[in-house]
């Protein structure tokens, strides 16, 4: 397994503004890197297998993308992890910690979302991020693109224990 950790993220906090937010004023700096890098690592990564996320993420940082990983992540993998990174950074533009604790961000000229609109809000994100996800999962595996993807699903560490018995769908707990 290589260090592609490193290497440039699929995505931009531009590009994710520009594709999933709804204002296009949002501050670039609420997207960190590391939020990015999260989204990565939870969302798409665990969908492609390990050996086709460092084929991609060395071919993206090095600009050597063949023609057929550049179609896929130009109209697939980038959609979706944009709305995947949405998903992910909801909470932070939400909320605010500080040293006195938890605060909710308030401007002078909107109110904040109740929970109940705010858990509505990111179970729709999370829900458009699996549309697109799915889509770009439907598109690798169907017939017309055999053989351009011959790292999808494969892991390359043999070493590690099989846990695709059952998966954990992400979602929000109402009570």
């Amino acid at each position: 397994m290589s260090n592609v950790r490193q290497y440039n993220k699929f995505v931009t906090a531009s590009e994710v503004i520009s594709t999933s937010f709804t204002n296009q004023a949002t501050d670039v700096a609420l997207i960190s890197d590391t939020i990015l890098e999260i989204a990565e690592l939870a969302h798409i990564k665990p969908e492609l297998g390990l050996d086709m996320f460092e084929e991609l993420k060395t071919q993206n940082h090095n600009g050597t993308l063949t023609a057929d990983n550049q179609e896929l992540i130009t109209y697939y993998l980038k959609p979706a992890l944009c709305w995947f990174v949405r998903f992910e950074v909801m909470n932070e533009i939400q909320y605010n910690t500080t040293s006195a604790g938890l605060v909710v961000n308030v401007s002078d000229f909107s109110t904040p979302a109740n929970v109940e609109q705010f858990n509505q809000m990111k179970s729709d994100t999370f829900r458009k991020a699996k549309v697109l996800l799915d889509d770009m999962i439907a598109y690798i595996q169907h017939d017309d693109q055999v053989g351009k993807f011959p790292l999808f699903g494969t892991d390359g560490d043999s070493s590690m224990p099989d846990t695709d018995i059952a998966t954990k769908l992400n979602g929000i707990i109402f009570y």
